[in-house]
């Protein structure tokens, strides 16, 4: 882990009175919740806590719908766990990111809940499920629903395990008193990888995931043939795979940073050929002869462009989590949160995690320099002919 702290920090009389300004902001949004889950509690809580019995155990949903792709591929150990140790296993994801699991042989069905942003998914009292995809999981009569959310708990999950109404609830670090969950797991939130949650769940199950690491992605052999044929033109090269662009603006790379990034690998090497993902086609910038947009439109064929890259470099995004599916070579860069740079980390040998300072990542201009120190530090170009 590489970190550059570009630290800021204010002086003078007001500087404790900001201090405990933000504190007392942020206690007071906590309040606020808590007083909803109360609410929430008083309306659509199981009157008694089920006693959990993992005998009992067959049909399992687990909820994955806080919307993002990176969520969904760190669970698909768990996922492939279950399904190897006898469990049925159906998912509730988000429209945006049931597609990393469409072609996933372990999973019996996903279901979809409504998008939303982390305001509607953690304060609203009502869901995103649609009415009969509601009823279709009711019917389904789950054993066990595990609540995946490393987040304080979604005002919303009363009234979505009430409307489901599985027989057991796991959960992480939740309130004793609220009856849904039947056991809650301990997880020291953002001091521990994800996967570590992830494997303290198969470990309620009585099982044994050792390799919590081992992210399970599945590509369709025509795509991973079509990327296959697409690279052979480039088969002496170097193939680097650049993505500029994360769900957050604040953790994006800008397009300057690219440029250089691009321009001070050209100087080290000859023998690159640049793929930058731009899915949401905002890149407004004269490029050189070795640099291609992405030209393929779906996320398999992302999955396979990384299955078979040399090196990827990326922002604090999903594909850092992809490219840890196949170990890649990797340097990404995190923005300096304390309780999302361990718990997010690439979590492999192979990748370097560059930690920046400021409150954007495209105001930091030392990124390229640092991305290519880390390169060079690993020889990630030596290893085809210069």
């Amino acid at each position: 882990m590489n970190m550059d702290l570009d630290i800021s920090i204010s002086t003078g009389r007001f500087r404790k009175l900001r201090e405990w300004n933000r504190r007392k902001n942020y206690f007071i949004k906590e309040v606020k919740v808590s007083i909803k889950i109360y609410i929430a509690k008083l309306i659509w809580d199981k009157r008694s806590k089920s006693v959990f019995d993992i005998k009992c155990v067959k049909t399992i949903l687990l909820l994955r719908n806080e919307g993002t792709i990176g969520d969904v591929v760190v669970s698909t150990p768990l996922v492939k766990c279950l399904h190897e140790s006898g469990y049925t296993v159906d998912l509730l994801l988000t429209k945006s990111s049931s597609v990393a699991m469409k072609h996933n042989p372990y999973v019996r069905h996903v279901y979809e809940a409504g998008d939303c942003n982390n305001e509607v998914f953690l304060k609203r009292f009502s869901h995103t499920v649609a009415g009969p995809t509601i009823k279709t999981l009711s019917e389904n009569n789950y054993d066990l629903v595990v609540d995946l959310c490393l987040f304080d708990t979604p005002v919303h999950r009363m009234m979505l395990f009430r409307d489901i109404n599985a027989r057991y609830v796991l959960g992480f670090n939740k309130w004793s008193s609220i009856n849904h969950y039947s056991k809650s797991i301990s997880f020291e939130n953002g001091k521990e990888h994800v996967t570590k949650a992830i494997s303290l769940v198969a470990h309620k199950m009585g099982l044994n995931l050792t390799n919590h690491h081992a992210y399970d992605l599945h590509i369709p052999d025509i795509i991973i043939s079509e990327v296959k044929k697409y690279f052979n033109m480039w088969e002496d090269k170097i193939k680097v795979i650049i993505n500029v662009f994360t769900g957050s603006p604040e953790r994006n790379l800008s397009q300057e940073q690219l440029s250089q990034i691009i321009g001070m690998l050209n100087e080290e090497s000859n023998n690159i050929i640049f793929i930058v993902l731009d899915h949401r086609k905002e890149l407004d910038m004269p490029l050189p002869d070795n640099v291609i947009i992405n030209p393929f439109n779906s996320l398999h064929h992302v999955m396979a462009l990384i299955h078979e890259a040399d090196m990827v470099i990326s922002p604090d995004t999903s594909i850092v989590h992809i490219s840890a599916a196949w170990k890649k070579p990797l340097v990404c860069v995190y923005k300096n949160i304390t309780d999302n740079n361990d718990l997010w980390a690439p979590g492999y040998k192979n990748a370097s995690q560059i930690i920046v300072n400021k409150r954007k990542i495209s105001d930091m201009e030392s990124v390229p320099e640092l991305i290519l120190h880390e390169i060079n530090k690993r020889g990630l170009l030596t290893h085809r002919g210069t």
